[in-house]
């Protein structure tokens, strides 16, 4: 779900007649307390919240750091009337400076602390591929192996399918992440790059990608987290969710 704020009611409506009942929050939209009544009236569900969780999460100078965690920690209240739900955040342990990752430990910590006492199921998504950011590609096995180290019941993951099948192929993703999907983001691509397409405009076999899902354990929502080049209407919104139901089904 992401709108500019005076248009959020409208996008709102637009999606419930689209046949939707239920929506992640954009990590780009903000003030999402002042908007409660808007989500609540429009009689769709929040099925997940998305942290805004910037970079500055792994820097090196501590109070910047810790602004970034108190950043974050303040947006989980923000969102707090929500839970329980997944609230998912990015893997930043993804640069070529270790110190980054220690970080990024750090402050998964910080912020899980926080999380369990609102009552968020908190998930870490797997990350796409981008080489020209100076980035290197952790797997999905390093994410699992990350998450698992926490021995936490309500400490999870996000597989991005747009990320993920950058670099790997998705039913072992699945399998690597069996156990721990509380989420999925769900979105098309060429293989190249994160096209963030609707669902059969690219070439990821869904179909092929959610029998995975399925049998590793995941039968629950799923976030369609397209572009679109202009604002939508019922219609186009209607269209993209019956193709996305006969992919899947």
């Amino acid at each position: 779900m992401e709108a500019p704020g005076r248009k959020l009611p409208l996008f709102l409506d637009i999606i419930r007649q689209a046949g939707f009942s239920t929506i992640e929050i954009s990590r780009k939209q903000q003030n999402i307390a002042a908007r409660e009544a808007q989500i609540k009236n429009s009689g769709l569900k929040i099925w997940s919240v998305h942290g805004i969780y910037g970079l500055n999460i792994v820097n090196p100078d501590e109070r910047t750091r810790r602004d970034e965690v108190d950043a974050e920690i303040a947006r989980m209240e923000d969102t707090a009337m929500f839970a329980p739900c997944p609230y998912v955040v990015h893997y930043l342990d993804r640069y070529n400076d270790p110190e980054y990752g220690k970080n990024f430990r750090k402050s998964i910590e910080d912020i899980y602390v926080r999380s369990s006492q609102l009552g968020f199921d908190l998930t870490v998504e797997t990350a796409p591929y981008k080489p020209l950011q100076n980035e290197r590609y952790p797997d999905s096995r390093e994410i699992a192996e990350f998450v698992r180290s926490f021995n936490a019941p309500d400490l999870n993951m996000t597989i991005d399918i747009n990320h993920s099948n950058l670099r790997e192929d998705l039913e072992t993703v699945c399998e690597n992440c069996c156990g721990l999907i509380s989420n999925v983001h769900i979105s098309d691509n060429h293989g190249e790059w994160e096209d963030h397409l609707p669902p059969g405009k690219g070439s990821i076999d869904l179909r092929k990608t959610f029998a995975a899902l399925r049998a590793n354990g995941y039968t629950g929502p799923c976030n369609l987290e397209f572009h679109l080049p202009e604002f939508p209407d019922v219609s186009t919104l209607r269209n993209i969710r019956l193709k996305t139901e006969l992919i899947l089904t």
